[in-house]
């Protein structure tokens, strides 16, 4: 940065003179900057209009070239308060009968009620089965079953209400304990007889053991993400294939689990000690009474906070090396991560070695104690329970009699031959043997001329809504004459005066845009050609879609629309047309939209200049943004150049001054003549 002296000699304002000059310079750079912003809002207006011009392409227009459109059928039910019916293009049309013999039904189980746990308090889902009566050392499992999915849950001293809902829950059924009701509610998420549920109990020295290791692990005490790591070491601890090394790992990942607990232990007695609160408490005494200044006492409270907090340094200290003298495989016997480690082993070893084959023992526990019953599913999907201390609605399929032919089905929604029939009750008569006391309700099915009427009039009105769009951007009014603002400029104005000043330059943005303009002209002659059918020439005028008013310039009015207040007091072609014959109107309108879509199509295709999907030269506008903006930054770097020689001239002229008026100054003084 070169030195500026402004006018210290010359007294010019020779910052104010070079701002001015710079000004006219400048004048380059805020034409490129207009040009980047004016390129920048054009290619935001593209944007949004190609998306609008891409939604017609994949929407209504795709739709209406596909004859899916006008296969639309609507279905009738005699009978909509016991069975509703829809129907799918390729339902044959006609009347069918139906009778409703059986509604599905989903297996529900709701429990006894239950009183109190053995001590007296109220049950939750917190409550410990143990304290609902259950042995926790009997090695009981319960095992539920539904569908392809089966849970298995081991009681044990921490198992709790929740843990056994949480197992319905993740063999796919509903399940809940009501307080206030003060029962179990569980039942299938599906119904069908194929979705019924099982939920049986047995007790085994297997789970026994594996209870006995969660117990040691305080199991109940672990977070979810430890009880699910622990309940899979145990289950693959036990796999036959497993190698010795594999073995090892298991038990030193569980032996971590439990080293955390035993460290806790190990603190927690340290710190409760009496021998040791008493020794740390003279320590402190000591060392706080010694620091006091002369003629004051210890603060009692001082004295409490050093002792915990020295009790908590030692005893961490201390089963740190407990623990180390463990690892370093010097610790004895009494060492207590030694010790957990020789229990965990052992506990391993039998359940490991111990024969299961003769694995299920006398058991007390039963799911009466929860006031349910076992439920045994059967290969049929039916259930069979032996007691009899809760509800049970049984899983049903529903079944109907579809033209004269009995069908089954897992949910009370059918889907036969096109038609989707939604069951809601069963129909008088249907399980009796007299067939007069049959009801029978008539299904009709006839093409939809509604539907398809909705069609075309969608595929209008978002036609005209992109056309009158395209045509206001390239029939905009020019802003001749109007450039973006500079910050000077705006700041002479308000912020309502400078939105319409810019939206006047964006509005007019695609003034006469060629793609618009091939794209609209486009349209209107794809969509005003005629169409072959059994030798005679169709058009959209032959269905009553006429063009009304020159100044709409090309939108569609569909004649009789009676939401159209130009077209609705004529009669109505297009709905005669398609009542009259349905195929004539489909293979018109496939053929155009047709021929439009493919013409879009081949417009929007990948170009040098453009990218794909896109009806804009997007790539040449950004190509333009990018080329002007490095023009600019080489610009700014000549200008600065340009500015700071213009300081350097003025600076030499100053010290140029400078030393004139130095010189006058000491010849005058030679002179005698200063004052």
């Amino acid at each position: 940065m070169p030195m500026r002296l402004s006018g210290l000699a010359s007294g010019m304002d020779t910052e104010s003179i070079v701002t001015e000059l710079m000004k006219v310079q400048r004048l380059k750079s805020t034409k490129i900057e207009n040009k980047i912003t004016m390129l920048e809002w054009k290619q935001e207006k593209w944007k949004a209009l190609n998306s609008k011009i891409y939604s017609f392409y994949t929407g209504s227009l795709s739709k209406m070239r596909m004859q899916g459109s006008f296969l639309a059928k609507k279905a009738t039910s005699s009978n909509e308060a016991k069975a509703t019916i829809t129907a799918a293009t390729n339902a044959p049309e006609g009347t069918h009968s139906l009778q409703v013999k059986q509604l599905a039904s989903a297996q529900i189980m709701t429990s006894g009620q239950m009183g109190t746990d053995i001590n007296g308090k109220q049950i939750t889902s917190a409550t410990l089965l143990k304290d609902l009566g259950f042995d926790a050392n009997e090695g009981s499992t319960i095992t539920i079953n539904a569908g392809q999915k089966t849970v298995t849950l081991d009681v044990g001293k921490s198992t709790t209400v929740n843990d056994f809902l949480t197992a319905c829950k993740n063999a796919g059924l509903n399940a809940n304990y009501d307080t206030s009701q003060k029962r179990f509610f569980i039942s299938s998420k599906e119904s069908g007889v194929n979705n019924s549920f099982s939920i049986t109990m047995n007790s085994s020295e297997e789970a026994q053991d594996r209870n006995a290791i969660r117990d040691f692990l305080n199991y109940g005490s672990l977070g979810s993400t430890q009880k699910s790591t622990v309940d899979k070491l145990l289950q693959s601890y036990i796999d036959p294939t497993l190698v010795e090394a594999d073995r090892t790992a298991i038990k030193d990942s569980l032996l971590k689990i439990k080293h955390d607990s035993v460290r806790q232990s190990y603190i927690n007695s340290y710190i409760n000690n009496q021998d040791n609160i008493d020794a740390v408490t003279a320590e402190e005494r000591e060392r706080l009474e010694a620091e006091l200044p002369e003629g004051e006492t210890l603060d009692q409270k001082v004295l409490d906070a050093a002792v915990k907090k020295k009790l908590q340094e030692k005893a961490t200290a201390a089963a740190n090396a407990e623990f180390e003298a463990w690892k370093a495989g010097s610790a004895d016997t009494s060492n207590v991560f030694e010790s957990a480690e020789t229990d965990l082993e052992n506990l391993l070893t039998s359940y490991s070695t111990d024969d299961f084959d003769d694995n299920t023992i006398v058991k007390t526990n039963s799911l009466g104690l929860l006031k349910l019953d076992e439920v045994i599913k059967n290969a049929d999907g039916s259930v069979t329970r032996s007691t009899s201390n809760s509800t049970l609605v049984e899983a049903r399929d529903a079944v109907i009699i579809l033209d004269g032919v009995e069908m089954n089905g897992s949910s009370n929604d059918f889907t036969v031959n096109g038609l989707t029939i939604t069951l809601k009750g069963v129909t008088a008569g249907a399980n009796t043997a007299d067939p007069s006391d049959d009801e029978i309700i008539t299904v009709g099915v006839t093409g939809n001329s509604q539907a398809i009427y909705d069609s075309i009039k969608d595929f209008i009105k978002t036609y005209n809504e992109l056309l009158k769009e395209m045509n206001e951007a390239y029939n905009a009014v020019s802003a001749r004459g109007y450039q973006p603002l500079t910050d000077d400029e705006k700041e002479a104005m308000t912020d309502k005066q400078i939105e319409k000043w810019e939206d006047k330059i964006k509005d007019s943005l695609l003034r006469r845009d060629d793609v618009i303009g091939s794209l609209v002209s486009s349209m209107r002659t794809i969509l005003s050609g005629s169409v072959t059918y059994n030798d005679k020439s169709y058009s959209l005028s032959s269905f009553g879609i006429r063009s009304m008013n020159y100044t709409e310039k090309g939108q569609l009015h569909i004649y009789g629309d009676q939401e159209d207040s130009l077209s609705g007091a004529f009669e109505d072609e297009l709905m005669k047309a398609i009542n009259e014959d349905p195929d004539k109107v489909m293979t018109v309108f496939n053929k155009l939209a047709g021929d439009l879509y493919e013409d879009m199509t081949k417009r929007m295709s990948s170009t040098k200049l453009r990218s794909a999907l896109t009806f804009y030269n997007d790539k040449e506008i950004a190509k333009s943004i990018t080329d002007y903006q490095s023009e600019l930054k080489r610009l700014e770097t000549k200008l600065n150049k340009m500015e700071d020689r213009y300081y350097k001239q003025f600076t030499a002229m100053e010290k140029a001054m400078a030393e004139m008026n130095s010189q006058s100054s000491s010849v005058l003084s030679m002179l005698g003549m200063n004052q």
